[in-house]
């Protein structure tokens, strides 16, 4: 189908009609088979063409007009620091004949593709290392459920100590007993039974250091278990707060995906853009 137009002139005078009738920011170029006649740049989109530039035989545009044909193509952001799409349409005169053309370019949102490319990117790394985290924390959790079992089987271990001290204190009363007895004994036997006295004494002293070892013993253990409580307590917090760190964190994995999601879904809009 042939664009018949009167004159070059008609477009350039429509041109700027058009372009306020576009709903996005593009640039309108007009030209006869040689050269460009007029340019409208958009806000976004400049490409600096200027009345009377020679149309180079290497651009798609010489290429429509020689060919007769409508062009589109996408131009790298390598000639003109952005990406855009550009359209040829050849016009016609009466007779047929290509007499120049009309193009358009629109710039390709490549900024919000790459936007939404690093917030994937930034999402992936976020993620893995909150796996990293989570992974952590369920260590933790682990960790701390072994040493509340260590702690508690530690404490029953002081518990059974002090059974034992308690066996250890009745054995130094019978033996303080026994001294007392035993000194009585002597004094009955009179001189026949110094050296047996001599014996009570060593052993009424020997119940006695007993004793004394036994309550130095009973006032560490009894430290011990206090401080065995606390570290108990403090395991516990620790668990908590790791079980509720992990819970957390995969919490913010799921938010986090949710957002890849969207980020995917904004880097096809983009591309549609």
């Amino acid at each position: 189908m042939k664009n018949i137009v009167r004159s070059l002139e008609d477009i350039v005078n429509l041109a700027p009609i058009l372009k306020a009738a576009f709903p996005y920011d593009v640039s309108i170029a007009v030209c006869d088979t040689e050269k460009f006649i007029a340019y409208f740049p958009g806000v976004s989109i400049d490409l600096g063409i200027r009345a009377g530039q020679i149309i180079l035989a290497d651009e798609p545009l010489y290429h429509a007009l020689k060919n007769d044909e409508f062009s589109k193509a996408n131009v790298p952001k390598d000639y003109y620091g952005y990406e855009f799409v550009g359209t040829v349409l050849p016009v016609h005169e009466e007779n047929g004949r290509v007499c120049g053309a009309i193009c358009i370019q629109v710039r390709r949102q490549t900024e919000l593709r790459e936007i939404a490319d690093q917030i994937s990117v930034s999402l992936n790394q976020a993620n893995a290392r909150i796996g990293h985290v989570a992974e952590g924390s369920g260590l933790l959790a682990d960790f701390s459920q072994k040493l509340l079992l260590q702690s508690e089987t530690t404490a029953e271990s002081v518990k059974k100590s002090d059974e034992v001290l308690t066996v250890l204190r009745k054995v130094a009363d019978q033996t303080n007993l026994l001294g007392i007895n035993a000194a009585i004994e002597a004094a009955h036997a009179g001189d026949k039974g110094r050296g047996f006295d001599v014996v009570a004494k060593e052993i009424r002293k020997f119940s006695k250091e007993t004793e004394q070892s036994a309550q130095r013993i009973r006032d560490t253990l009894g430290e011990i278990q206090a401080a065995m409580k606390q570290i108990s307590q403090s395991i516990h917090q620790i668990a908590s707060v790791g079980q509720e760190q992990a819970a957390s964190t995969n919490e913010i994995s799921s938010f986090i995906e949710e957002i890849r999601t969207m980020s995917g879904q904004l880097n096809q809009f983009a591309q549609k853009l």
